[in-house]
């Protein structure tokens, strides 16, 4: 086989024209491009890297500045409820020293009610004992005849006769008076018993200065109390019994 050298060297020189040309107007616009897309490349992944480390620091600020939010909301948390907490404190304390103050006046007043009501109570008992003092002065004579005499005028005829029999069976009379009665009394008041009851075996004078006035007749079986002491006695009964009805 022969070979054409001339055909060889213009097919080589061809080859090499084209290559000239394609890496003139085909190669080095394509890498041109390529590096150019490379560089567009990696400027976007710079600028996303950017971006990204951007986002992570304003992620990081966002996360201090909540965390920083968060420990003051906590902080005023604490203040308000430590304000809230000296605030209750302090009305509790201002409302156990109204009450202390309250129950103060209430218990002075009270006393002051209790001492005006004893007061008035003794100044009421003090005019009654007065108005049953002279009351029972007034009702009972000071001669003691004479209030042997109403006293006998008082009783039923069936209480004399009772008496009578009282006295025949064990003889005994005794006349208390507060004071000792002179022997002309004595034989007066004698006289008086007598000519109402009848002969009497034994008959006694006795003083007990507790009566006050007047005179008691004591029988063996019962006794006709016509003293002060005995009124004062009657009334002070009569005016408890009153009291406890109302």
């Amino acid at each position: 086989m022969e070979i054409d050298w001339w055909t060889l060297a213009l097919q080589t020189i061809n080859f090499l024209v084209v290559v000239w040309l394609l890496s003139q107007f085909l190669y080095r616009p394509v890498r041109r491009m390529i590096e150019a897309r490379e560089a567009a490349d990696r400027a976007a992944a710079d600028e996303a890297q950017k971006k990204t480390e951007e986002a992570e620091n304003l992620r990081a600020d966002y996360e201090r500045r909540l965390a920083e939010f968060d420990d003051q909301m906590r902080q005023r948390e604490a203040e308000l409820h430590e304000a809230m907490q000296r605030e209750r404190d302090l009305t509790l304390s201002d409302a156990r020293k109204d009450a202390e103050n309250l129950r103060a006046t209430a218990r002075a007043e009270i006393e002051e009610s209790k001492i005006r009501a004893v007061a008035d109570l003794q100044a009421e008992i003090a005019t009654l004992a007065r108005e049953l003092a002279e009351k029972a002065l007034s009702d009972v004579p000071a001669d003691p005849l004479v209030c042997l005499e109403a006293v006998l005028a008082r009783q039923e005829q069936a209480d004399l006769t009772h008496m009578r029999q009282d006295l025949a069976t064990e003889g005994t009379l005794a006349v208390v008076t507060a004071v000792q009665l002179s022997d002309e009394m004595r034989g007066r008041v004698r006289k008086a018993l007598t000519d109402t009851l009848g002969e009497i075996p034994t008959l006694a004078f006795e003083t007990d200065p507790y009566l006050l006035g007047g005179l008691s007749l004591r029988l063996p079986h019962g006794e006709l109390d016509a003293t002060v002491a005995g009124r004062l006695d009657a009334a002070a009964k009569a005016m408890g019994g009153d009291t406890d009805d109302a």
